[in-house]
């Protein structure tokens, strides 16, 4: 599968799973579900599945930023960084109410990441 059909299908398997969980009344329900098809993932597919999640984490849809950064944040996927920064640097910029919570949330991931890639030091 190349990058476009892989991207579609994950964007797809999300809007599908993001309105179950609505109907469900379970706003947990999408992550997990997402988390569930990150894990089953090969290698490769976990390569592609990173890149498309990282985009993502620079949606304006918060919910899809929630998806994001949490499964960024449990997977330890370091290739994000450069797009949480950029998430970041949004964020401190923006006068949202809830832009300082998610900017501490993107800037603990971010160290979280950062030490991992120093091996933990």
């Amino acid at each position: 599968m190349d990058p476009d059909e892989f991207r579609t299908e994950m964007e797809a398997y999300r809007a599908d799973v993001e309105s179950e969980a609505h109907a469900a009344r379970d706003s947990f329900l999408a992550y997990q579900r997402l988390q569930t098809l990150y894990r089953r993932f090969d290698l490769e597919e976990r390569r592609l599945a990173s890149v498309v999640i990282a985009d993502w984490a620079l949606s304006e849809d918060e919910t899809k930023r929630w998806d994001a950064l949490a499964l960024i944040d449990d997977f330890a996927i370091a290739s994000a960084l450069p797009a949480l920064r950029s998430l970041a640097d949004r964020l401190e910029s923006s006068d949202d109410p809830g832009a300082p919570y998610e900017w501490a949330k993107v800037n603990r991931v971010i160290g979280t990441l950062a030490l991992a890639a120093d091996g933990g030091a």
